[in-house]
């Protein structure tokens, strides 16, 4: 096969997270994270498993 034509693996770009405010351990728990940027409703995600 001509090396210009192999697939390739994709690349992942991982933005870095930068550490600010978390939620108490309590709040963490009930959240399912402890960053308050990170807990996004699962509503926003849109449909799942169709």
């Amino acid at each position: 096969m001509d090396e210009n034509n192999r697939m390739r693996p994709g690349y992942a770009f991982v933005p870095r997270q930068e550490f600010g405010e978390t939620y108490s351990p309590e709040e963490s728990l009930n959240n399912g994270t402890m960053f308050p940027e990170l807990n996004i409703p699962l509503s926003e995600y849109g449909p799942m498993g169709n």
